[in-house]
């Protein structure tokens, strides 16, 4: 089985997911998570809301998605998780998820009124629009606030983070309040018990989402906490303080531990001093004697770009001092190569300064050569100089800054690229994994000749009641459907049609039997050998009716209800044709085997079966019951004074065709009286009271 495990997956590691998923091919997506496959499982870092993620349910098949709330991690400041819980609920409806776990902080729970209530709502409603109407079975699960030594952003990592770097830190709880989390490995081990007998205790009928409270069964407080971190952290200053808006949580029944059976096996802070050496081990990296060396004499950028503006500033002046009397360095600008130096290293802004700057130390030359400011500003040969400077420090500039726009843009594309790239390479190398591993279970698809082999091997008895039983099972699993019946018709003349075999899910809706007048087009296009189809929505009727012929007349009607939209089609028609056709093959071929062995099914001169043939419908019929796909009753007459020629006549008109009456070991008569229920059970045996016979309801066969 695939199952999904999305939103705020940085808890869990490779060891906890085993817990639960130890067979299941499991793929962890996390924006945050590094990508990579381990073992069955595999992480991808890609966003819930990108098309990547999308892409992620057409090549896995899932079955089975668990969503984590951000409210499991204690003051976390994610945003936009109502968004992301709608696009993997409609993923998950489009591609018929059959499992949907929303796990969320049990701070859902509060009774205070807030903005936080009015999302946790929210994301309620959300579950259970999609369970109502898309049929996806929900459980919303309300879990402490989880903890990992191993996860940066957890709550106690981001704690000791702050206390590192030696900043104050104030906890909104005071000393006796108790630190309610729980550790992953616990969650991980509620979850199999959860998927472990989820579709025993599911509710085909019911659409309701079923809340499941985890309580953590904590002890440990937040004053024993504080002490655990102060002896790592002697200096550390930890204030704890009340919150004011911290309200009551309020559990339901504790169905975690009287259904699934699961209770918090650790108090997840009873070991704190071992999640702060965890946490170290992690996360603190001891610089080398060079890296502390160049960290404490390592010059800022900006301080950097100050010094060298000063620095060759008093250079340049040097420099014009030193040749002012040298013709060969007068040829050389020392200012506007000053200027483009700057602008090319520092971008427009910089070099525009420093060219007003070298502008200044400009006109202070001039004037120490005796040019006043009227001559210099009113000669507009003097402005030469000083536009030059100007316009080669934005030229430079420029050109500094688009060759620093077209590098970050081809590294953006590249990064992108690559990203791309290794998304895909991982979709391909699990998809090559799994041809590899399924390709010799590809005959045994829904679709397949392995599947259609299955459904021969299935309906090949020559007990007509077995091929009954065994076709329900079938085409439930080939068409997909739940809500098919089976009439039989066992007389041309007949005007009833009686209720044989149904699907669980519809066994108390169905009429145990149906006229046939009613059903006249029905019949009238099934004797043109074509899949009746309710074209006009007709209420009460199936939306698809195929028939079986025996001896050119209708004797079965295969019914199917609760069609869904996409099933309308006529490759849906030609799979109803085909098991009809593979039905009618095996029940034709049994009922002339029936016919042609009928001196060892029946006592001679009679229509009553012999004791060991009417124990193996005993069986069958039994068997069916308890799988809810019929309903019968077993009655035991005691008829002493009669030959059973008089039996067998005395019964002709009062039982139904689809009813079998045989002889027990006691001697006594037994009736299978098919689709009998508590309902109609005091009504068959009054019938029969009423013709004087003495009878009762048993269990087995003498």
């Amino acid at each position: 089985m695939d199952t999904l495990l999305v939103g705020n997956t940085g808890y869990l590691t490779k060891e906890t997911i085993e817990i639960a998923f130890s067979s299941d091919n499991v793929v962890v997506c996390d924006a945050d998570c590094r990508a990579h496959k381990d073992g069955n499982v595999s992480f991808f870092a890609q966003d819930i809301m990108s098309d990547k993620f999308r892409r992620l349910f057409d090549t896995f098949s899932f079955e089975r998605v668990i969503f984590f709330s951000y409210s499991l991690n204690k003051d976390s400041n994610e945003t936009g998780e109502i968004e992301q819980l709608r696009r993997v609920c409609s993923l998950s409806q489009k591609n018929k998820i059959s499992q949907f776990v929303y796990l969320v902080s049990d701070e859902a729970l509060v009774d205070v009124n807030n903005s936080d209530s009015v999302i946790f709502d929210s994301s309620e409603n959300i579950c259970r629009y999609y369970a109502e109407n898309y049929n996806i079975d929900i459980k919303m699960v309300y879990s402490p606030y989880l903890m990992n030594p191993l996860y940066k952003d957890d709550y106690w990592c981001r704690i000791l983070k702050k206390i590192e770097d030696k900043e104050r830190v104030e906890i909104n709880f005071l000393e006796d309040e108790i630190a309610f989390f729980l550790k992953a490995s616990d969650l991980m081990e509620f979850f199999y018990h959860l998927f472990d007998v989820w579709n025993d205790e599911i509710d085909t009928e019911s659409n309701e989402i079923e809340r499941i409270y985890l309580k953590s069964g904590a002890k440990t407080t937040y004053g024993e906490i504080r002490e655990a971190i102060k002896e790592f952290y002697p200096n550390a200053e930890i204030l704890l303080s009340k919150s004011g808006i911290k309200g009551q949580i309020e559990h339901g029944e504790n169905i975690a531990r009287e259904k699934y059976g699961w209770f918090a096996r650790h108090d997840a802070c009873w070991d704190f001093d071992e999640y702060i050496f965890n946490f170290q081990n992690a996360f603190r990296v001891k610089p080398s004697i060079t890296q502390r060396l160049i960290k404490r004499f390592k010059v800022g950028g900006r301080f950097l770009m100050i010094l060298e503006l000063i620095g060759g500033t008093a250079l340049v002046e040097v420099y014009n001092y030193l040749s002012s009397g040298s013709v060969q360095f007068s040829m050389i600008d020392v200012r506007l190569l000053f200027v483009i130096l700057m602008s090319l290293v520092y971008g427009a802004r910089i070099g525009v300064l420093t060219a007003f700057i070298e502008i200044t130390s400009l006109v202070l030359a001039y004037k120490a050569e005796g040019t006043n400011a009227i001559l210099l500003f009113y000669d507009p040969g003097n402005w030469i100089s000083f536009i030059l400077l100007l316009v080669a420090a934005a030229i430079c500039g420029y050109i500094k800054q688009k060759k620093e726009e077209d590098i970050s843009f081809v590294n953006e594309e590249n990064e992108a690229l690559k990203s791309e790239n290794a998304f895909v390479s991982q979709l391909y190398h699990e998809a090559m994994d799994y041809k590899n591993r399924y390709k010799a279970d590809l005959i045994g698809s829904r679709d397949g000749f392995g599947r259609i082999f299955d459904v021969v091997k299935r309906l090949s008895t020559t007990v007509p009641e077995e091929i009954f039983a065994e076709s329900i099972p079938v085409m439930e699993d080939v068409l997909d459907n739940k809500s098919i019946a089976i009439y039989t018709i066992n007389d041309p003349n007949a005007r009833f049609a009686r209720l044989n075999v149904s699907s669980e899910k519809i066994s108390r809706q169905l009429k145990k039997s149906i006229n046939l007048e009613d059903f006249a087009s029905v019949l009238e296009t099934l004797k043109e050998n074509d899949i009746w189809f309710n074209n006009s929505v007709r209420e009460g009727f199936p939306t698809y009716v195929a028939g079986i012929k025996s001896e050119g007349h209708l004797s079965v009607l295969i019914m199917i209800y609760n069609v869904e939209y996409l099933q309308i089609s006529t490759y849906y028609s030609n799979l109803i044709r085909i098991l009809g056709g593979l039905m009618e093959n095996f029940i034709i071929k049994a009922w002339e085997y029936q016919r042609a062995v009928a001196e060892k099914t029946f006592i001679e001169g009679t229509s009553i079966t012999k004791t060991e043939y009417f124990i193996s419908q005993f069986e069958i019929q039994k068997e069916m019951m308890v799988n809810k796909r019929t309903s019968f009753r077993l009655i035991r007459f005691f008829i002493k004074d009669k030959t059973l020629e008089e039996i067998d006549e005395m019964f002709q008109s009062k039982i139904r065709n689809n009813d079998v009456l045989g002889l027990g070991n006691d001697g006594n008569i037994y009736l299978l009286a098919a689709q009998v229920d508590d309902n109609s059970e005091s009504i068959v045996l009054k019938r029969f009271r009423d013709m004087g016979l003495k009878c009762d309801v048993v269990e087995n066969v003498a």
